[in-house]
């Protein structure tokens, strides 16, 4: 494309913001926004890159895309999309940028040499703020020399932050970070370092690494032990240029997209059943003369950033016989080449999705398969109640075999502070109550999947009286986690659990970077009543632990404080 063309778009800066209805394959087009912040040099002629969503704890929702000279934050909320602010980015080396959101941080990288900055989101509408750039340069070896400056993309999962195809830690797999005890200050927990990642995705502590080199492929590791982690098998195929991956909600299968090198640039749909062998079983492209760059999974559907073919939906009910269901063009110009919708975001609860075009900016979009996710409502116990059943109801946020989703139950109170984790809409924890007593509690469901959190659109308060009290048959539950004695400890603890009926426990206790130290009972067989397990920390430092119990049924985790 002749250069004075994007000398015309910088002049005339003009950019388009309001509200669209375009249908066209069951897919609507609601909104569109094109605002640059500079256009790119040669050989690069784009203004945008990645994009990515973040949706506030009481259901606001903001799109987050690349531009040339930094990262713009867009508002969804209101009848026309608006550019809440615009984070700066490093220039030199950096045409393009990829973010990821955890908590109300967003997380960004490029290959500009800044490391990646940390951006408090929680002050939208108003206000997004640059915490940091965080940069991690080991000094001793074997690593000494690396560091993650330039890395090409990034992924979280969990609560840990992956870097990936950073060009300053050779080879550029992933390096990983958590996130769980301090989101803005990441701390190095292990690599996964095959060979070059330029992409990976993690689901249920298990990678899906893109290799994009040719004879790379897709290489699928256990990240259990984040500092360990071990290959389960590689998808190696002729001419791969792997640039990307997903996975089906059952871990079949994988989804993977071939931008360079391979004779079809398209996705492809890997049978995972027999690893560490795998078996391609069908392609897909939106149109054969057009490059696939990126897919996302939500649910039984995969959203693809397909360059010049646009935002395409595809049905993966049966990830053998797919199906495309919709699709909105983006990209006015001709088939082929490095043009065109470059990412997908499909994770807001509204239902609304949305792609980046490099050339034309932020399209908005709803797709007729992918139903708004509702904040669900808590019906029991009521609000102000002075009576408790034993058991927490809510109502449904969406349905779980479409779109794939949990419920954390938070619960406050007189000695008691928990959470407790469920896919059901009612729960009965275990007695959390001591002895007679009673008190004032408060609760509230999140409703979470792998990329989003929002709250229940209540927070109820209720009561418990001494005499509402008698024994465990209020609160019936297959056990009783106890607070572990004493607590803070030094170094030998007592962790007190009760059965009501015989059992299989795991009883494992876990740093706060969710590590195992130590497993204390694992698939015992356990009759009803009382048990206790010592725990020596004799070899351990001081800090803050974690112990969880599980069984069929449930699991509880409660935390306890090493003191010397």
């Amino acid at each position: 494309m002749p250069r004075f063309f994007f000398l015309i778009i910088l002049i005339t800066a003009i950019f388009i913001s309001h509200p669209v209805k375009a249908q066209v394959n069951g897919v609507t087009l609601i909104g569109h926004l094109d605002k640059p912040h500079g256009v790119s040099t040669p050989p690069y002629y784009f203004k945008y890159s990645a994009c990515w969503g973040w949706v506030s704890p009481t259901g606001m929702e903001y799109a987050l895309i690349s531009v040339d000279s930094g990262t713009s934050i867009i508002d969804l909320n209101g009848d026309s999309l608006r550019e809440a602010q615009f984070i700066p980015g490093p220039l030199s080396g950096a045409i393009w940028r990829e973010m990821k959101t955890y908590k109300n941080y967003a997380y960004i990288v490029s290959e500009g040499g800044a490391g990646v900055q940390i951006v408090d989101l929680s002050g939208l509408p108003d206000t997004a703020v640059l915490v940091k750039n965080f940069i991690y340069a080991p000094l001793v070896p074997p690593d000494s020399g690396k560091s993650n400056t330039r890395s090409h993309t990034v992924t979280i999962a969990d609560g840990y932050l992956y870097c990936n195809g950073s060009q300053t830690w050779i080879p550029g797999g992933a390096t990983i970070f958590s996130l769980r005890e301090d989101p803005t200050n990441p701390s190095y927990v292990g690599k996964y370092e095959p060979e070059y990642l330029h992409d990976i995705y993690v689901r249920n502590d298990t990678l899906y690494g893109a290799a994009i080199a040719v004879g790379g492929g897709l290489y699928i590791a256990d990240v259990r032990d984040k500092a360990n982690p071990v290959q389960l098998g590689k998808i190696s195929y002729s001419q791969s240029g792997t640039h990307n991956a997903w996975a089906s909600i059952d871990g079949h299968y994988a989804f993977t997209t071939d931008e360079v090198n391979a004779l079809k640039k398209d996705m492809k749909v890997w049978a995972l059943d027999s690893l560490p062998k795998s078996v391609m079983v069908t392609e897909y492209a939106g149109d054969p003369a057009s490059i696939v760059h990126n897919v996302f999974g939500r649910g039984n559907y995969v959203y693809v950033a397909h360059y010049t073919a646009g935002m395409r939906v595809v049905d993966v009910h049966d990830p053998r016989n797919l199906v495309e269901v919709g699709y909105y063009d983006t990209y006015p110009g001709p088939s082929g080449g490095y043009n065109g919708c470059w990412g997908a975001y499909p994770y807001f609860p509204s239902g609304k999705w949305i792609g980046s075009d490099m050339q034309t900016g932020l399209y908005v979009c709803r797709f007729d398969g992918l139903k708004p996710r509702v904040r669900s409502r808590l019906l029991e116990p009521p609000d102000s109640s002075s009576t408790f059943s034993g058991q927490f109801r809510w109502t449904s946020a969406a349905d779980q075999s479409e779109d794939p989703h949990y419920y954390e139950l938070h619960l406050k109170g007189a000695a008691v502070d928990s959470i407790y984790t469920t896919r059901d809409t009612s729960f009965t924890p275990p007695p959390f109550v001591p002895g007679d007593g009673g008190g004032q509690f408060t609760w509230f469901v999140m409703i979470r999947d792998e990329f989003t959190e929002v709250s229940s659109v209540d927070t109820f308060h209720f009561a418990i009286t001494p005499t509402a009290v008698v024994g465990e048959k209020t609160m019936p539950a297959s056990f009783f986690l106890q607070q572990n004695y004493p607590n803070p400890f030094n170094p030998m603890t007592t962790i007190e659990f009760t059965l009501d009926k015989s059992s299989i426990v795991t009883l494992l206790v876990a740093d706060v970077l969710g590590s195992e130290i130590k497993m204390l009972l694992k698939d015992e067989p356990l009759g009803s009543g009382r048990h206790e397990v010592m725990f020596d920390a004799s070899d351990l430092p001081s800090g803050t632990y974690f112990y969880t119990i599980t069984t069929p049924e449930i699991h509880v985790t409660k935390k306890m404080v090493l003191s010397r």
